[in-house]
């Protein structure tokens, strides 16, 4: 299928790595342009340097939770590369683990400015880009099924990626009218940097990871982001796509057959 991706003009945050740096590299097979964000600059060179023979990319070091850094990436993206297409706002933080009882303020804010206020910017810019341009775009959220079950000791990350979901909803609300679509795609288990700490090593199994019974490439997560972005899914708005391997469906100790990792 022809996702007519092919130059059109496209924000990663979070870019530089795990999911973030699968859909840049996806869109840029795609023959999109590129630009990618992330708080590392060292990873964003790497990345940058990894990514370049692909095609068109750019890249700034930023922190999507500071307002004037949301600001120049839309601004800088549009002086390299052209009018804005499409933002996929995926950079996130999972925090340091804490029982509510004794979570920190410090911990809940930094949490909640980079995975929920770090969006919010994110969406906001690029619809006020986008309506500027007349350019019918779309905003692809990156949430998470713990936006849906509650973990033990990750009340913060919970409550974000909870109201991203909401947020991605008001989104394709409010931005319907100039034409622009928001959705999100909610992962479970992935192959990240960030979610590798927490999984078993290789040759145990995998509890709690779906009927599917394994944790999921970035690439196959990316693969979503694609089609939500794209006209593919041109009549879809406000949905909060579920990408777990059958994660939220079962019960606990529900084995539905599928392949071990």
């Amino acid at each position: 299928m022809d996702l007519r991706l092919k130059d059109r003009v496209v924000i990663v945050t979070g870019g530089s790595r795990g999911i973030g740096r699968a859909a840049a590299e996806a869109f840029l097979r795609e023959g999109a342009q590129v630009m990618i964000c992330s708080a590392r600059s060292a990873s964003t060179e790497a990345a940058l340097k990894d990514l370049r023979s692909l095609g068109a990319i750019e890249g700034i070091p930023g922190d999507v939770a500071d307002e004037e850094t949301v600001v120049r990436l839309v601004s800088e993206t549009e002086r390299r590369l052209g009018p804005l297409d499409v933002m996929v706002a995926n950079a996130g933080i999972a925090g340091e683990e804490a029982n509510l009882a004794e979570m920190t303020v410090e911990a809940w804010d930094r949490v909640m400015a980079v995975n929920l206020r770090g969006a919010f910017l994110c969406g906001r810019e690029a619809a006020r880009a986008m309506r500027a341009s007349g350019r019918r775009g779309s905003i692809v959220t990156v949430g998470s099924v713990s936006g849906i079950e509650s973990d033990l000791e990750g009340g913060h990350y919970n409550a974000a990626k909870a109201g991203l979901h909401g947020l991605t909803r008001s989104m394709a609300v409010d931005f319907a009218r100039w034409g622009i679509r928001a959705n999100c795609v909610a992962p479970g288990w992935v192959l990240t940097d960030m979610a590798t700490p927490y999984l078993p090593p290789p040759d145990q199994p995998l509890e709690n990871c779906g009927v599917l019974r394994r944790a999921a490439e970035p690439e196959e997560i990316a693969k979503t982001i694609l089609f939500l972005a794209s006209e593919a899914s041109s009549f879809t708005t406000g949905e909060t796509l579920v990408v777990d391997g059958g994660q939220v469906i079962a019960a606990p100790g529900a084995d539905a057959g599928g392949a071990s990792a």
